[in-house]
């Protein structure tokens, strides 16, 4: 009975979390995204996220000050970027 009530609560704290993670990016406006860092690329200047509404994965490309920033970095951060002419993300700050 335990583990069964433990396992609720847990489910319980996980939905309430995602939950609030989607409703995070919606509400921050069109040019910003919320999420996990996955990887960053330094010879191509890019970095990618696990978007915290979509769940996809999101590249974008990021300046040497950006990418210098994120180098050890693991966790949740918050992007603000410009669409590219050619239909890229170009990063323009990222808050950690």
């Amino acid at each position: 009975m335990y583990k069964q009530n433990l396992l609720g609560i847990i489910l319980l704290a996980g939905t309430l979390f995602a939950s609030s993670a989607a409703l995070a990016c919606e509400s921050m406006g069109p040019t910003t995204h919320m999420g996990q860092l996955m990887s960053v690329d330094a010879t191509k200047h890019t970095f990618t996220i696990r978007d915290a509404e979509s769940s996809s994965p999101i590249t974008f490309i990021a300046t040497q000050e950006i990418i210098t920033g994120l180098k050890g970095f693991a966790g949740s951060l918050m992007v603000n970027y410009e669409e590219n002419d050619g239909g890229g993300l170009s990063a323009t700050g990222v808050t950690f």
